[in-house]
């Protein structure tokens, strides 16, 4: 009877914990990627384990809480056992088996998720405080569709072949089915991209390029966030929603296409060609680049759907400026607050922003800004009335 007993409640422990592991994982975000699947199917099977250690260990406790209980009236001691050393070895050789088989499954799933894909879409991402940048490369093979080398302006084509032409966003776009390599770096503190959606998570070190892999199977918006503290800003990396309907897409998201064609259209194309024929008007041309900088991770612009509140308001920016500083014209004072914005601190505000460098080569780089850029975002802001 008592083996009966002992197979029955090990059979319930076994049950018990796959029922843990197939119920807990549900809260979880859909599976958006092969490495989710992978990864999902490696925590239900740890989850399993746990869940059936849980139940055992909590099961011998209520049981010899319940037979074991002292009786009414007994005041004797109970008897002295001084150790099983069966015992002892079951349950020091049993939990090793158990850490082997994960070690040997884990590191199964870490390195197939960080294997190398065929015809990887590669994208560089930047961590800064406190917002993430994405820098894609525009080479001869990938031109705007219907758009040829003869067709563009010098200093565009120079930009290509040389291999300096790129155009930076705050959302990371790609396609069903194809397989992203992304490079990681951080030109401040540490951060770590995150994107629950799709199972990954990296940190972002100073001073060292990552990497992380990962192949979407299913079209959509995917959040992207930051799962490392990094400053007073740090929630403000996680991509939100705002707008009057409360849909737009706001901060850092990854967005998945259904395919290349749509990826290309509505995505890849426009922007590369806003970069490749900028326009003439410095005004425009402000307006277009200063999203390739990390302002919209601190400042507040309507315009540009900015919501940051870590640095001053940028609304009404062209009309203030002028008086920040007497003696001192509102061109003046906007050039001198991105190349050297410790000169003056606005009041109620702390000196957190890294000056934009025109000597930290490579162009691109976050912390560089092009004498042509800053003239260009000098004209828009002073638009902002």
């Amino acid at each position: 009877m008592s083996l009966i007993w002992i197979i029955a409640a090990g059979l319930a422990i076994i049950l018990g914990g796959l029922l843990i592991a197939s119920f807990t994982p549900a809260i979880f975000p859909a599976q958006g990627s092969t490495q989710a699947q992978q990864v999902d199917t490696l925590f239900r099977f740890m989850l399993a384990i746990g869940g059936a250690i849980f139940l055992l260990v909590n099961g011998v406790l209520l049981y010899s809480v319940i037979r074991f209980r002292a009786r009414k009236g007994d005041n004797s001691d109970g008897p002295p056992i001084h150790g099983n050393t069966t015992l002892e070895f079951t349950w020091t050789v049993i939990p090793a088996v158990i850490v082997l088989i994960l070690t040997i499954y884990s590191f199964q799933v870490w390195t197939s998720i960080r294997a190398p894909q065929p015809n990887e879409q590669t994208v560089n991402v930047v961590g800064q405080r406190f917002v993430w940048s994405f820098n894609y490369p525009i080479t001869d093979k990938t031109l705007p569709q219907g758009v040829t080398m003869d067709q563009l302006p010098q200093a565009a084509k120079d930009a290509v072949t040389s291999g300096k032409a790129l155009f930076t966003s705050s959302q990371l776009g790609t396609w069903v089915n194809q397989p992203v390599h992304a490079f990681l770096d951080t030109v401040d503190v540490n951060h770590a991209f995150w994107i629950p959606g799709m199972r990954i998570k990296q940190d972002l070190l100073a001073g060292r390029e990552t990497d992380v892999r990962f192949t979407p199977v299913e079209a959509g918006t995917y959040r992207i966030e930051c799962a490392e503290l990094c400053g007073p800003g740090h929630g403000t990396m996680a991509g939100s929603l705002g707008g009057p309907d409360n849909t737009t897409l706001m901060g850092s998201w990854l967005v998945v296409y259904p395919d290349e064609q749509t990826y290309l259209r509505e995505f890849y194309d426009p922007q590369a060609a806003a970069v490749l024929f900028p326009p003439t008007d410095p005004a425009l041309l402000g307006q277009q680049v200063i999203g390739n900088y990390a302002c919209k991770g601190c400042h507040t612009l309507t315009s540009q759907g900015w919501a940051g509140t870590i640095g001053p308001h940028l609304d009404g920016i062209g009309s203030r400026a002028g008086n920040r500083i007497p003696g001192m014209a509102a061109e003046d004072y906007i050039h001198d607050s991105l190349r050297n914005p410790a000169h003056f601190i606005v009041p109620g505000f702390t000196n957190d922003m890294t000056p934009f460098s025109n000597q930290n080569p490579p162009p691109g780089g976050a912390t560089y800004m092009s004498d042509e850029d800053l003239n260009a975002i000098t004209a828009f802001l002073l638009t902002q009335k």
